[in-house]
């Protein structure tokens, strides 16, 4: 009987405590992604097979403005071979990238990913520049930042 009693008068304090136990969820507000800067390729993969070592990839650069402007330096095959602008599809959630160049009329779009990788700003597109049978990932890391 003594038991019950406790029970009983346990039940309502331990319904307390646990209703005390409130989360707080902080809200921490997604920026916006920044890509501006001078970007270097430190990975580069053509149909599966990782070619980062048989080609000179160190010179290639490719510079986004606050101004939405980009240039390359040392082009090598990637989604544009000319300088021109640029626009994020999103510029807080952005999955593609529209390069205009300067000259042609036809934007060319293409997907890309924005991690973190040991501390380090990255963007990885993948493409086929004119031909299907080929695709590139290249990963690119700021210089920088």
């Amino acid at each position: 009987m003594k038991s019950r009693f406790h029970i009983c008068l346990l039940m309502p304090i331990l319904v307390l405590f646990i209703n005390s136990c409130h989360r707080n969820e902080i809200l921490v507000p997604e920026p916006v992604k920044d890509i501006a800067g001078e970007w270097r390729i430190v990975k580069a993969v053509r149909n599966g097979v990782d070619i980062t070592t048989l080609t000179d990839f160190t010179k290639f650069r490719i510079r986004f403005t606050t101004d939405l402007q980009y240039t390359i330096e040392n082009p090598l095959p990637f989604v544009v071979s000319k300088n021109g602008s640029y626009a994020l599809d999103d510029p807080k959630y952005p999955f593609r990238i529209s390069f205009s160049q300067t000259g042609i009329s036809n934007p060319v779009s293409t997907t890309f990913t924005y991690p973190v990788v040991n501390g380090k700003r990255n963007i990885n597109f993948t493409f086929s520049p004119g031909c299907a049978a080929n695709t590139y990932d290249y990963t690119l890391e700021r210089l920088n930042p």
